[in-house]
C-alpha cells in the first residue's frame, strides 16, 4: 500500500507549547447551566446549554474545550447572589472545586463532574452568576472551527497550544513515573501478596536551545509589559478607554463595540492595553523613589535617560494579549484573550489594536532589521505563568485522522495507519534555567521544569468510529504554514538564527570587561508540586483491551494537584583574565555592590544583537540585555598556571534583582 512504516521516528515528532488561560462563563454570556446531585452520588454533574456563535467559547451547547481536557482542572463559583450563593468562592463557605469528568453527554451538550458535591437543592444558574475553571493547567482554547463529537472520527478538537519552542537541540519531556506500593501479608509465603498503584509524577522536563529570542525568559522570571510607543502597529494609532477595570488574573476586557478607534478587533488580533501606571520591578527591597520622570521603563526622552543601560526600578505596566473568543453581550463585548492579565488596568487606560498583516504596519525583519518593533521588559513577580506543550508522534508525515487527512487516508487499524499519539503536558513550571555562551559559540538556554497533568488523546482507543480526536499543530504544516503565522508563532523570518557571542557585550563595575571568555547566569524559581487527598467517586471506563479511554485516568485525582513558586535564587560566574585588581578587591571587602539609579555604574548588563545591513536605530536592531543588581562576589580565585600562561580566574557572582529588555516581532512571549 506503500508509505509503511513500523516503528517511530524523530522527524515525525511534533512539540510546540502555549500559554495557559482560565474560562470565565457567565450566565447566558453564552451558556447556562444545571447541577444535578444525588443522594448516591459524592459529585454534581453541570451541564451546559446554549445557542452561542463561531466567536463564542460556548456553541450550541458545547464548551470548546476538547473532551477530557478539564479533568483534574480546579474552578469556583462566583456571584452577587444568586442560586449558587452558598458556593460562591468569594463567601465564607467558598469552596474549590476539582473536576473529575468532563464529557459530551448523551443530548451533545458539555458536562463536567466536579467534587466535592454540592447540595442537591442548588439546581440552575441566575443572572450575575459566573463559572471561573482556573488557569494552572488550562491550555488556552481554540475556537477556530472548533467541533465535538461522540465519534472521535468526526471530532475537531484543539488547543491553542501553537507557539514554536525554539531551536530546540535537545528535549525531555516529564517523565510519568507511577508509585506502586507492594504489601506482604504475613502467613501467605515470601511473595508478594498485594500491589496497588499510586500517586503519579510528571517531573523531570527539561530543553536546551541557542536563543533566537527572549520567549522563555518570560516563563522563568514571571512579569511582561510592552512599551506603549515602541509596540508594532501604527505609531499614532486612535483607541478607546476600558468600559470596566481589568484585575490581575483577567482572563477577558469588555468593550464598548468591536470597532476600537479606527480598526475592527477580531479574533487573532492582538489588544494593547496603554497603562502608564508605573510598577516596580524589584521586589526584595522597596524601590527608590525620587525623581519620576528619571526613574521608569521605558525610555523616557525628555527627561534624558536611556532605560535599557541605566538602573530603573519602575516601569510602565502597558500589555499586550491575543484575542481568543468574542462574546456579545447586551451593551458591550467580551474579547477573551489568551494569558491571564497581570496588572489592574482602569477606565482611564486606553486599548487599541495590533494585527499581524500584510501591512508596514506589523512586526516584521529585513535584512535583520526589525519594522515596527516590539520593545518588551521581562521581570520577576510573585508568581511564574504555567505552561502547556503538546507531543504528537507519528511512524509517518500525515496530518490526524480523519478531520485533516480525511477518511481513509491513515485508517486506524489500517496497513497504512500513523498510530498517531498525542500528549499534552499541563500545567508546566520552569524549576531551574540557564543562559550561557562562550567564545565562539551562541546564546544557549537551558532550562528543567516539572508537570501537574498529563492529556492523552485515546479518540484511537474508541470502539467505533476511532480517529483522533485532538488535531496535532505540525509546525510547518499546519501551524506557522504561511509568513503571518509564522510571526504569531514565534519564527518570524528573519528571526530564526541564534544570539552570538561576538554580538555581545559584557559590563560590570561601570566598565566593559573585555576579557570574559565565557558566563554562566542561573536561577532558580524554587517551585514544588504537591499532591493532596482528593474524592474520585467516577468511575473508570476501558476499552475491550481493558485500557483506560479516559484522557485523564482516574478524574485526575492520582495527579499533583498544586505548582507553586518558592524562593528565587540567582547565580553568575564569570571565566575572565585577569587585566586588574578590582575584582580581588570587591572580593575581599565582600559587600553588596548596587547600581545607582539613572546610571549603569555597578550594575552587570549583558547586551547581545543580531547583525542588520546598513544603518539604523538601536530600536530596530534584534536583541537582549540582561540587568542584574544588588550582588555579591563570592569566589574570584588568582591561580598561578604552571605554564606561565595568562591568569584566568571564575568569578562567581550572586545577585538578587534580574531583568531582562527585549526588542523582537512578539508581540507576547
Amino acid at each position: 500500500m506503500g508509505g509503511f512504516a513500523a516503528h517511530y521516528k524523530g522527524d515525525v515528532s511534533e512539540i510546540t507549547m502555549g500559554h495557559e488561560t482560565g474560562i470565565f462563563l457567565e450566565h447566558g454570556e453564552p451558556l447556562t447551566w444545571v447541577a444535578s446531585t444525588t443522594a448516591t452520588n459524592d459529585f454534581t454533574t453541570i451541564t451546559f446549554s446554549g445557542t452561542g456563535s463561531s466567536t463564542s467559547i460556548g456553541q450550541n451547547h458545547v464548551l470548546k474545550v476538547p473532551i477530557g481536557m478539564l479533568i483534574g482542572c480546579k474552578m469556583t463559583f462566583h456571584g452577587s447572589s444568586g442560586n449558587f450563593s452558598s458556593v460562591y468562592y468569594d463567601s465564607f463557605n467558598g469552596t474549590i472545586f476539582s473536576i473529575v469528568d468532563h464529557i459530551l453527554d448523551g443530548d451533545g451538550k458539555t458536562a463536567i463532574k466536579i467534587v466535592p458535591a454540592i447540595s442537591s437543592s442548588i439546581t440552575s444558574s441566575s443572572s450575575g452568576e459566573s463559572i471561573f475553571i482556573h488557569s494552572t493547567g488550562t491550555p488556552t482554547i481554540d475556537i477556530t472551527n472548533f467541533a465535538a463529537s461522540s465519534s472521535a472520527k468526526a471530532s475537531v478538537e484543539k488547543s491553542l497550544i501553537d507557539q514554536f519552542v525554539g531551536l530546540a537541540s535537545f528535549m525531555k519531556l516529564p517523565d510519568t513515573v507511577v508509585d506502586l506500593h507492594r504489601y506482604h501479608v504475613v502467613g501467605m509465603g515470601r511473595q508478594m501478596a498485594i500491589q496497588q498503584t499510586g500517586k503519579v509524577h510528571h517531573q523531570g522536563g527539561a530543553l536546551e536551545l541557542p536563543m533566537h529570542d527572549a520567549k522563555w525568559l518570560y516563563y522563568c522570571l514571571g512579569r511582561e509589559v510592552v512599551d506603549l510607543n515602541h509596540c508594532g502597529g501604527p505609531t499614532t494609532d486612535s483607541g478607546e478607554t476600558l468600559t470596566t477595570t481589568i484585575s490581575p488574573g483577567q482572563v477577558y476586557v469588555d468593550v464598548a463595540n468591536l470597532t476600537i478607534g479606527s480598526t475592527t478587533v477580531a479574533v487573532g488580533d492582538y489588544i494593547l492595553i496603554k497603562d502608564t501606571t508605573r510598577i516596580p520591578v524589584i521586589n526584595h527591597r522597596a524601590p527608590y523613589i525620587g525623581d519620576p520622570a528619571n526613574l521608569y521603563w521605558p525610555d523616557d526622552s525628555s527627561a534624558g535617560i536611556t532605560a535599557d543601560d541605566q538602573l530603573f526600578e519602575w516601569a510602565e505596566s502597558s500589555e499586550v494579549r491575543r484575542v481568543i473568543a468574542i462574546e456579545a453581550l447586551s451593551s458591550t463585548q467580551r474579547l477573551f484573550v489568551d494569558d491571564p492579565f497581570q496588572f489592574t488596568h482602569n477606565t482611564s487606560d486606553s486599548i487599541t489594536v495590533r494585527k499581524y498583516d500584510a501591512t508596514s504596519n506589523t512586526p516584521y525583519i529585513t535584512n535583520g532589521i526589525i519594522n515596527k518593533p516590539v520593545r518588551k521588559l521581562i521581570f520577576s513577580g510573585d508568581t511564574i505563568p504555567s505552561f502547556s506543550l503538546e507531543h504528537s508522534i507519528r511512524n509517518r508525515d500525515v496530518g490526524s485522522y480523519s478531520s485533516e487527512t480525511g477518511d481513509g487516508v491513515n485508517t486506524p487499524g489500517g496497513e497504512t495507519d500513523s498510530q498517531q499519539l498525542t500528549r499534552i503536558f499541563r500545567g508546566c513550571k520552569i524549576n531551574e534555567f540557564e543562559i550561557s555562551s562562550s567564545v565562539d559559540a551562541e546564546l544557549k538556554f537551558r532550562a528543567t521544569f516539572d508537570a501537574l497533568s498529563c492529556y492523552t488523546d485515546t479518540g484511537r482507543l474508541e470502539s467505533s468510529n476511532a480517529g483522533d480526536r485532538y488535531i496535532a499543530h505540525r509546525m510547518f504544516q499546519n501551524t506557522a504554514d504561511t509568513e503571518i503565522n509564522r510571526r504569531v508563532a514565534g519564527i518570524a523570518t528573519g528571526s530564526e538564527k541564534p544570539f552570538m557571542y561576538y554580538n555581545g557585550t559584557i559590563k560590570a563595575f561601570g566598565q566593559t570587561i573585555g576579557m570574559v571568555s565565557s558566563f554562566e547566569l542561573r536561577g532558580k524559581t524554587g517551585i514544588e508540586v504537591f499532591h493532596t487527598i482528593q474524592s474520585n467517586p467516577v468511575g473508570e471506563t476501558f476499552n475491550s483491551d481493558n485500557i483506560s479511554t479516559k484522557q485523564v485516568p482516574y478524574g485526575g485525582t492520582r495527579n499533583a494537584s498544586i505548582i507553586r513558586e518558592g524562593r528565587e535564587q540567582f547565580d553568575m560566574e564569570l571565566d575572565v583574565i585577569l587585566t586588574d585588581p578590582k575584582l580581588f578587591h570587591q572580593l575581599r571587602t565582600h559587600r553588596q555592590t548596587s547600581g545607582t539609579v539613572g546610571t549603569n555604574a555597578n550594575l552587570i548588563l549583558l547586551h547581545f544583537t543580531k547583525p542588520f545591513v546598513g544603518s539604523t536605530t538601536d530600536e530596530q536592531v534584534q536583541s537582549i540585555r540582561i540587568m542584574l543588581d544588588d550582588y555579591i562576589i563570592t569566589e574570584a580565585p588568582i591561580p598561578v598556571p604552571d605554564d606561565k600562561g595568562l591568569l584566568r580566574s571564575k568569578i562567581m557572582v550572586q545577585p538578587q534583582s534580574m531583568k531582562v529588555i527585549t526588542q523582537d516581532t512578539m508581540y507576547h512571549s
